[in-house]
């Protein structure tokens, strides 16, 4: 049988009616002459040296081991040069112009073409009304291939509209998310929208070019190695430009070119980029400085780092631009810092022919 507490023996003798006490264990004071209860001014000091203990050797030993694990991010530093910001400001154009439109929608044209009667299944009610086509399936083609996911489209093609006004060497709309493989064991994946046309008036021969993309667009077909849909891109590219043939409403020619681009995925030097509301038209359409665009080009580097440049061209048809402004080069800045001044050669905007894209 296991004996009762010591203070449940004081209890008891209380009880009883007993004056006789035991002495009161260390930690313990007496009370009244009879109760043994804690003793606070003993248990104040052994918190303190509790505290105190802490603050000791094992305190630092514990405060090394954490930081073990801390990890020291090394500062940001300037990784290209200027010359290597203008050169790259130059991709940028051209990368942004590699973006051409025609092929995506040739492309999905050409392994839509591989379906059969029942592999897509079409919505006829929704072209009826709508005048695109829409397929929703997961399904394989009996001659080989398949299709999954979700469309709606039409690929207008080559054509003069009815007016006789125009003619379009390409005008086509997409909207979905599918993958595509066709009966040579090609894969086309798309994820995204996309509208577009290019034409010519057939009284001038002026040119008019829109293109509205943003997603994922990639077809492994061999021949397009090379091309913009052989990489893994997203892209988000908006674009108006008008190019004028040399008559008398506009001796010499003129253009105007807008474009509001963003591009990553791509690798080398730079793996994104963005053109914000980039703006440029010609002397001959009125502009007081067609040598410098309005907007603003940024490239980010391998790092991570963004390099920005803001240009001073006219902002709007009719706007006003003057030396010094009117000069091709603008400011560059890294991380809100000024790095100095690059001067792209923005030909590169407007050195196209027939149609703006390469």
């Amino acid at each position: 049988m296991r004996s009762p507490p010591l203070f449940g023996v004081l209890v008891l003798l209380a009880a009883c009616g007993s004056t006789d006490t035991v002495e009161c264990e260390p930690g313990f004071m007496k009370k009244q002459g009879r109760w043994c209860v804690f003793d606070e001014a003993v248990l104040g000091a052994t918190a303190d040296e509790a505290i105190d203990d802490s603050s000791g050797a094992g305190g630092s030993e514990q405060t090394e081991e954490a930081e073990e694990y801390v990890f020291e991010a090394e500062a940001p530093k300037v990784e290209l040069s200027l010359e290597e910001i203008e050169w790259a400001m130059e991709e940028a154009i051209r990368i942004v112009r590699w973006i051409d439109p025609g092929k995506m929608h040739d492309a999905y044209a050409q392994v839509e073409a591989d379906g059969d009667e029942s592999c897509p299944e079409y919505d006829e009610e929704y072209y009826d009304d709508n005048e695109r086509y829409h397929w929703r399936d997961a399904c394989t083609v009996a001659s080989g291939g398949s299709f999954a996911g979700s469309v709606y489209s039409n690929y207008y093609g080559e054509y003069t509209d009815e007016n006789e006004t125009y003619d379009y060497g390409g005008h086509a709309f997409f909207n979905g998310s599918a993958r595509v493989e066709d009966s040579r064991g090609n894969t086309f994946i798309a994820g995204g929208s996309s509208s577009y046309y290019e034409r010519h008036r057939t009284s001038t021969g002026d040119g008019t070019f829109y293109q509205s993309m943003s997603g994922n667009y990639r077809f492994d077909d061999p021949s397009l190695y090379g091309s913009w849909l052989a990489q893994d891109l997203n892209v988000s590219v908006y674009h108006n430009s008008t190019m004028y043939i040399d008559d008398a409403d506009h001796y010499g020619g003129g253009y105007s070119v807008y474009w509001n681009a963003s591009i990553s995925g791509l690798t080398g030097v730079i793996n994104a980029l963005r053109l914000s509301e980039i703006f440029m038209y010609s002397e001959n359409t009125g502009s007081m400085c067609e040598i410098e665009p309005s907007g603003s080009i940024s490239v980010r580097d391998s790092a991570g780092n963004w390099y920005e440049a803001e240009f001073d061209g006219p902002k709007y048809a009719g706007a006003g631009s003057f030396p010094p402004d009117c000069d091709t080069c603008g400011k560059v800045y890294w991380r809100g810092t000024l790095l100095g001044e690059v001067c792209p050669n923005f030909e590169l905007l407007v050195d196209w022919g027939e149609r703006p894209w390469l």
